[in-house]
């Protein structure tokens, strides 16, 4: 068993991806099974990558990863209920803190920054900014608690962008980790815009594609950088 998850596990995530959003182009009768399969994605994340052989031996700093991604699973579930929209919103800034603090132990917050840290500092600050003035009418009281979401998983994308700073894991940050945030902040982006302006202004139909399409790429690109990443780890402890 643990050889068919070690092996098929990222394919089994893709196909519950492709059932959700086929799901959701069948529309309200198929909510069960959107359900269902979008509240499978990140345990069928979290099975594969501690079925992976180098697990065990990589540092414990290994559970960080998995309480993100148990926060974005807790996020999933509660954002299923409008009512619990707060919720599921704190549920996902839990998984961009244990990020950010998984990518600060692979490459101190102290150390050197690069042009590109720098760069993407400006164009994620303008890009809250950004945010800011384009909803804060629409999203009233919530505008507070949502910039503050926005601070985290920008800074999340910078510590992803840092962490390739530690020379051994600039490749799987540039590959995995820094597209991955950039995926979660397109998601992120796409879900508040269709929430407080487009569903109300302009419908867009099945807009709900691009969320999760974008959402199950971050999750995947994020969990294979830290699957290649956690077995560089246990390579090195031998």
């Amino acid at each position: 068993m643990k050889a068919i998850i070690q092996k098929w596990g990222i394919t089994f995530f893709i196909l519950l991806l492709s059932v959700h959003l086929y799901g959701q182009i069948l529309g309200e009768k198929f909510t069960a099974l959107q359900f269902v399969t979008k509240a499978l994605l990140l345990p069928t994340l979290m099975v594969y990558l501690m079925a992976q052989d180098g697990f065990a031996k990589a540092p414990k700093s290994k559970w960080l990863i998995i309480m993100a991604l148990f926060g974005s699973f807790l996020g999933d579930v509660l954002l299923i209920f409008p009512s619990y929209f707060m919720l599921g919103m704190v549920a996902f800034m839990t998984t961009h803190i244990f990020n950010m603090i998984m990518f600060h132990q692979i490459n101190g917050i102290g150390q050197p920054k690069s042009k590109k840290f720098l760069l993407f500092t400006v164009i994620l600050i303008a890009f809250c900014v950004l945010i800011y003035f384009k909803l804060q009418a629409a999203m009233g009281s919530l505008i507070y608690p949502i910039l503050l979401y926005m601070v985290l998983i920008c800074s999340a994308a910078l510590m992803a962008i840092h962490a390739g700073g530690n020379t051994k894991e600039a490749l799987i940050s540039k590959l995995f980790w820094f597209p991955g945030m950039l995926f979660f902040i397109s998601s992120d982006t796409v879900l508040a815009f269709n929430k407080f302006d487009w569903a109300k202004n302009m419908p867009i139909k099945n807009i709900g594609l691009v969320t999760m399409l974008t959402y199950g790429l971050a999750q995947v690109l994020l969990t294979k950088g830290f699957q290649i990443y956690l077995k560089q780890q246990a390579s090195s402890a031998d």
